[in-house]
């Protein structure tokens, strides 16, 4: 089951990528909270700050083309999955956002990445139970 939902259009190259990708990014997220804050200019600092971005774009083009490689049913299903993460996404972001503004929350943005990925894959799995 839970190959059928989330592993559709994967290979072994797939999944050494996804493990290049992600040691990457937490090379990159050490080196933005833990190396960033010690850098006296300021480019240093946001190269330092920057530096999860470049492999999660990685991720994004290699799941791009994992997507491309399966059939049209299940690029509908990745389609839907990904259009309802962010029309539920985007506005509970946007409360949050509005709430911490005020005053009233105070929520770390760093969070708002793994939320829209906790929403997608919610949303991959309504989506796949109504074209079964």
């Amino acid at each position: 089951m839970f190959r059928d939902y989330f592993c559709a259009g994967t290979t072994p190259r797939y999944w050494r990528l996804t493990a290049l990708l992600m040691v990457l990014y937490l090379g990159g997220i050490a080196l933005a909270f833990v190396f960033g804050p010690d850098f006296t200019t300021a480019g240093a600092r946001a190269a330092a700050a920057l530096a999860p971005v470049p492999p999660v774009l990685g991720f994004v083009a290699l799941e791009f083309r994992r997507i491309r490689a399966t059939d049209e049913l299940r690029q509908r299903i990745e389609l839907e999955a990904a259009t309802s993460a962010l029309a539920f996404g985007v506005p509970l972001l946007l409360a949050l956002g509005l709430l911490d503004g005020a005053g009233i929350v105070h929520v770390r943005m760093i969070f708002a990445a793994p939320a829209l990925i906790g929403i997608y894959l919610v949303a991959q799995l309504w989506a796949h139970r109504r074209y079964r």
